[in-house]
């Protein structure tokens, strides 16, 4: 289990990125990825919602990688 602190975090995150653009939530990746090396770290499981926010992240940004690539 997170403890409160974490989970106050994540519950930020969530709310800041679901009203966020695309670019704004690839500014958010480090924080998330931050929280999910200090669980990993202090060998905590990885909530469900969090591994769902980071794949959605980690989605935006392949999109973006490859939206920039030249034809």
């Amino acid at each position: 289990m997170m403890d409160r602190e974490l989970e106050e975090k994540v519950v930020l995150l969530e709310q800041r990125l679901s009203r966020s653009g695309e670019a704004e939530r690839l500014r958010l990746r480090p924080s998330v990825l931050r929280i999910i090396q200090t669980l990993k770290s202090t060998d905590q499981p990885i909530p469900r919602r969090l591994r769902t926010i980071e794949a959605r992240l980690e989605e935006d940004a392949y999109d973006e990688m490859f939206d920039n690539m030249p034809i």
